[in-house]
């Protein structure tokens, strides 16, 4: 799963570096950087508390499923 995509397909994000900044809390380039890996394990769970704090619980779920399922290599 994508994130990036799955924010942008609910119309929450319309760039990566909006998606990097309002929603990952990174450098407005922090999704380029990481070159279509997902993002890192940590940042993953900062956007999962932000969004338990806003009450998108189901989507809140969808990111720690995917925290669940990194990739080693995505986990940095």
């Amino acid at each position: 799963m994508d994130i990036y995509h799955l924010f942008q397909r609910r119309g929450l994000t319309d760039s990566q570096r909006h998606f990097s900044s309002a929603w990952l809390c990174c450098a407005e380039n922090y999704v380029s950087l990481r070159a279509g890996r997902e993002p890192s394990a940590d940042v993953l769970i900062t956007l999962f508390q932000k969004l338990v704090r806003e009450g998108r619980l189901m989507l809140a779920a969808r990111v720690a499923w995917a925290v669940l399922w990194l990739t080693p290599e995505a986990r940095r």
